[in-house]
């Protein structure tokens, strides 16, 4: 995660646009409810956090990161706008659990609803990761991922993973799919060059 504490000093300003639609998009059908907490994956500089804040201003925020530059950044912005119910740890999302939430934030083991924005092409074992997600739900609770397919490859795809050290071949909807209810997708309308694939959401309820 070395290279997401550098690439954190310029990833707002010279990416986070290309994802802005996407981003807001996940958080509308998410269909948030006063009250509820959601737990962001690979949450980066927080750039979910506005469009939550939008949505529920009284949704309560814990956003997890495995890089300690992109958690700094994402500290600057909690503070910028006076977010005193946001809360950020930093971990591998690979040994999240009930245990470990419970444990480490003193806070109830399971949440409302789960995010993860262009986490799940960048996390070796992203199906470990997936059944996490699962594990921290509540019942009905629902999972939304934000990510990139490249259906076609090309040089796009090849550049976006060096630079985002990612692995834009995998079809992480389809084993949501397979573990949820009321499964969800939509394709975003971002030229594929932009971003190196298909840009998309997709959300399930847990089972």
């Amino acid at each position: 995660m070395k290279w997401y504490d550098i690439f954190a000093n310029f990833y707002d300003n010279s990416l986070e646009k290309l994802y802005l639609s996407s981003r807001k998009r996940a958080i509308e059908i998410l269909e948030l409810k006063p009250h509820q907490n959601i737990l962001d994956i690979a949450c980066g500089t927080g750039a979910n956090f506005k469009h939550i804040k939008n949505a529920q201003p009284s949704v309560k925020i814990f956003g997890t990161d495995f890089s300690e530059g992109m958690l700094r950044k994402c500290k600057n912005n909690i503070d910028k706008n006076n977010w005193n119910d946001i809360f950020i740890f930093q971990e591998d999302a690979q040994l999240l659990s009930p245990n470990f939430i419970e444990k480490h934030l003193g806070t109830q083991t399971k949440f409302d609803n789960i995010i993860c924005g262009l986490g799940l092409s960048v996390i070796p074992n992203w199906e470990l990761v997936l059944n996490n997600m699962l594990d921290l739900l509540q019942e009905n609770g629902k999972i939304v991922i934000i990510d990139v397919y490249a259906e076609k490859r090309d040089f796009n795809t090849w550049l976006v993973e060096k630079i985002a050290k990612a692995d834009l071949d995998r079809k992480i909807w389809q084993t949501l799919e397979l573990k949820t209810l009321n499964f969800y997708q939509e394709y975003l309308p971002i030229k594929e060059n932009k971003v190196g694939g298909k840009l998309f959401v997709a959300m399930g309820t847990k089972k």
